[in-house]
């Protein structure tokens, strides 16, 4: 407290003089109030800068506002839960009257006890160590925020009461419940707070700009720690000159282990940072004394790297970190010394100074490295809440090494064994040990823990697996740490240095009670699932009529989607997301039989489960060891591919054969779910039929798909059924049946031409055209099925033979008819020579056995020849199609 009190006093006598000068009111330093600085001490709630805000105001003096501002700069250590930064309390029922804190990177604030939601955009970057300027003004109602001098908010308050009453106890660093107490540890602020002032007035942007930028700030009219004897319990104070707070921090950490430059460049990169280079002299000597302890492990005289080279322009250095010069370098004697060949700068151990040296040499040398926040570390494996809390930074030494030190409040170090301890400081508990092969090495990257206490649900002395790195949510973590772009996680080439991003390359992630048998429901969350069908009919083998079977090859593609399941580094072709044995077996997938298949044999040529991506990947887990690309179950299409031959059983009806359509079908029942729980439907399911159209006897007229159900009224499945509308190509059979038994008859008929003695030849010719007609009619039945009615080709032969069988017949009649006419011929001679001289000498009377052939060549045969085609062809014409 008496350090308090002399720092007032000084402030109040620079306050006094400037008020003497006429000048307007503002201060050059600038009191600093450090609240809670050991970050490896649990948080504590007795930290904290306090004022009895009543004092500022007369008795029947109005303190209820419409329009004030409240300006401050702070700069956090480490992070809680709420960092809060101004706390209003007037009584301990309306103890959030004003309250402004942070949760992350999300601003927030409550205003006359209600807390304003319209804000959910207003963040800023967390800024740990670094010093950040917050205004915050209410006008009548309206809300504007500004960090470093830039606008972030802007809306309405919404509250019933628009005035807030600027009395009571004010609390910088801490969150009130009550007036005055109700603290708690996790609504705390642990960093340094200065220059805290609250105006009865409307800044405007101009007067904000101005102190963010460091040029002039003006003291508060209602309050202002520069002014107001405020109680610090707990607080380390500090006078610091304004524009310091507009200064970019520059400090440092020492990598101890002796490394190449481009080895070291790479270190300080995994550690999200660069190489450092000091801005003057005073940084220089400061970065020598700190690298003095390290000179044995530095193993040199030449035993730090600078982080500075004059590869573009001979003797201009420039930092690795900004491309800026650097401006006097603080060289050895006759140093530079190396022309074009040296651009790169060593310390000489021995006084600190600089030398130049090759950027190419094989000089193992310690590495300073510039301390950044752009890119933090990531500490991931552990369940935390916000993705802040998942930060950090490389700070000071431990051990011998440097520390971690989470943004919450988690420190990673090693200890005097060589041991790496994860330590909860808001509780100073282990939390986790690591122990490294290699004494040279950091928990970087991905490594086995062993939990030293029950954390994210698992038990203590279990091993786990975190990993440390700078890989942002869009980047893979290789074991090593090392980053790689997601995309190229799981494709085939090795991008990690150390192979580890084509390690368990899973891609799928079932959950618990996942049940292999059971089909998911559809997109609506209810049952039957439908599944998508397609077809591709490579080509028709074989239509067999003897065996009534078709013979088909074909590709058989089913999709469904299962919200079940979780999909892990999906590529973008199919064929690359394709799944082993091991992960099909694992899932629901539908199994076919195939009711008419022949014989009961299929060939399953080749058979494949793969995954369609279709949307895009969830938000990243910022938990996620190694920040595998995830997709829902509804992003994404499993799809089943069969390469399928085989034979189905088909009905031939040949009755108009060679005239006759056949319909021949296959189908394909799902075997693995019934009907209530997946099914096939007409509108997802198509075919494409590939082979030509016209097959050796068979033109395919249609090929069509439809689904539908089998089974029993206990036990149904739903079916697919693949038809084919076959035209049978008649062409050939007209060719070698009709053409040739027509024939045939010309010649049986022509037999009838042939006179009457030559019943050698007539009867020769008219049995040798029935037997080949009936050999052609054998041959012809047996390409047919066996059915038990009469085909209309049967009518056809049948006809045929009875054709020549009456012409043969006929041959045999007439030979009998003329030789009784020959027996009467010798009888009347010796009897009646007269009478039946006259029939037999009579020129104009023919035979009896000729007339008979001339009626029967002239009346009967081309009579029902011509009757038997008009009655067939019609019956054929007029066939139901």
């Amino acid at each position: 407290m008496m350090m308090a009190g002399c720092l007032n006093d000084i402030l109040l006598l620079m306050l006094l003089l400037t008020l003497i000068s006429g000048e307007s009111v503002f201060v050059v330093g600038v009191k600093v109030f450090g609240l809670q600085m050991d970050m490896w001490a649990p948080p504590r709630t007795d930290a904290m800068v306090s004022y009895n805000l009543s004092l500022r105001f007369q008795p029947g003096e109005v303190s209820d506002l419409e329009t004030f501002s409240v300006c401050f700069w702070a700069r956090p250590l480490t992070l809680s839960s709420y960092e809060s930064y101004v706390s209003l309390a007037v009584s301990d029922h309306e103890n959030d009257v004003l309250h402004l804190y942070r949760r992350g990177g999300y601003h927030g604030f409550y205003y006359n006890g209600v807390r304003q939601f319209g804000f959910p955009n207003f963040t800023s970057p967390i800024g740990l160590q670094e010093w950040s300027h917050y205004c915050h003004v209410f006008d009548r109602g309206e809300y504007l925020a500004y960090v470093g001098g830039k606008q972030r908010a802007r809306g309405p308050i919404a509250t019933p009461r628009v005035p807030l009453p600027l009395r009571g106890f004010l609390t910088l660093g801490q969150e009130q419940d009550k007036v005055n107490g109700g603290y708690h540890a996790t609504q705390i602020f642990r960093g340094q707070m200065a220059f805290v002032n609250i105006y009865n007035r409307l800044l405007n942007e101009k007067e904000v700009l101005s102190q963010a930028t460091c040029e002039k700030t003006e003291i508060g009219e209602i309050f202002s720690t520069e002014r107001e004897e405020v109680q610090t319990p707990s607080v380390v104070l500090a006078v610091m000159n304004k524009d310091e707070f507009c200064r970019a921090p520059s400090d440092f950490v020492i990598l101890p282990e002796p490394r190449y430059l481009p080895e070291s460049r790479h270190a300080c990169r995994n550690i999200g940072y660069e190489v450092f280079t000091p801005a003057d002299i005073t940084e220089n000597s400061k970065l020598y004394n700190q690298s003095v302890q390290f000179a044995t492990q530095c193993k040199s005289n030449y035993h730090l790297w600078i982080g500075a080279t004059d590869r573009v322009r001979e003797n201009v250095w420039r930092r690795f970190i900004d491309n800026s010069v650097v401006n006097n370098p603080p060289f050895e004697l006759n140093e530079p010394n190396g022309g074009d060949g040296e651009n790169c700068l060593l310390m000489f151990l021995l006084n600190g100074l600089w030398v130049d040296t090759s950027c190419n040499i094989k000089w193992p040398a310690c590495v300073p490295c510039h301390v950044m926040h752009i890119t933090p570390l990531r500490l991931r494996g552990l369940c935390l809440e916000t993705e802040a809390q998942t930060f950090y930074e490389v700070l000071g030494y431990m051990g011998g090494k440097p520390y971690f030190h989470g943004y919450y409040g988690y420190m990673i170090y090693r200890n005097s064994e060589g041991v790496w301890i994860m330590l909860d400081t808001t509780d100073n508990s282990t939390v986790a040990t690591l122990a490294l092969p290699y004494e040279n090495s950091y928990p970087l990257g991905r490594h086995m823990w062993t939990l030293q206490k029950p954390t994210c649900n698992t038990p203590a002395n279990t091993e786990v697996q975190f990993s440390i790195s700078v890989c942002s949510n869009a980047e893979f973590t290789c074991s090593n740490g090392d980053c790689i772009t997601q995309n190229k996680r799981c494709d085939g080439k090795n991008d990690c240095s150390d192979f580890s991003d084509e390690d368990d390359c899973r891609m799928l992630v079932l959950p618990g009670g996942y049940r292999a048998s059971q089909p998911p429901a559809n997109a609506s969350g209810v049952r039957p699932i439908l599944i998508t069908s397609g077809v591709d009919v490579l080509r028709v083998e074989e239509i067999s009529d003897v065996k009534r079977s078709i013979s088909v090859e074909l590709k058989l593609e089913l999709r469904w989607q299962d919200p079940r399941i979780t999909y892990l580094n999906l590529g973008d072709t199919l064929e690359w997301n394709t799944l082993d044995a091991s992960d099909v077996n694992g899932i629901w997938t539908p199994k076919l039989n195939f009711p008419n298949v022949y014989n009961g044999n299929i060939d399953v040529l080749s058979e494949a489960v793969s995954i369609r991506k279709q949307g895009g990947p969830l938000p990243p887990k910022f938990n996620d060891v190694r920040m595998d690309t995830a997709y829902e179950g509804g992003a994404a299409t499993l799809v089943k591919r069969l390469h399928l031959s085989g034979s189905f059983v088909c009905t031939f009806e040949v009755f108009y054969y060679p005239f006759d359509e056949q319909i021949c079908f296959m189908l394909l029942q799902m075997a693995s779910a019934r009907s209530d729980l997946a099914t096939f439907t007409d509108k997802l399911s198509k075919v494409q039929y590939l082979e030509e159209r016209y097959l050796p006897k068979f033109e395919v007229a249609r090929c069509s798909i439809s689904a539908g159900e089998s089974g029993t009224n206990e036990t149904r499945f739903s079916l697919l059924r693949i038809e084919f509308q076959l035209w049978r190509r008649w062409t050939v059979i007209v060719l070698v049946v009709f053409l040739p038994t027509t024939m045939l008859l010309c010649v049986g008929y022509s037999s009838l031409f042939i006179t009457l003695p030559r019943i050698d030849v007539r009867l020769a010719v008219s049995l040798t055209t029935l037997l080949v007609l009936y050999t052609l009619f054998s041959n012809t039945s047996d390409s047919l099925p066996v059915t038990a009615y009469v085909k209309m080709i049967d009518v056809w032969f049948f006809a045929c033979i009875f054709f020549l069988f009456f012409v043969t017949m006929t041959h045999v009649l007439t030979e009998y008819l003329q030789m009784r006419e020959a027996v009467l011929r010798v009888v009347a001679i010796g009897a009646g020579r007269m009478r039946k001289g006259k029939t037999i000498h009579g020129d104009s009377k023919l035979g009896k056995a000729e007339r008979t052939m001339v009626r029967v060549r002239t009346m009967v045969l081309p009579f029902v020849a011509i009757m038997f085609n008009l009655v067939y062809w019609l019956v054929l014409l007029t066939r139901p199609l």
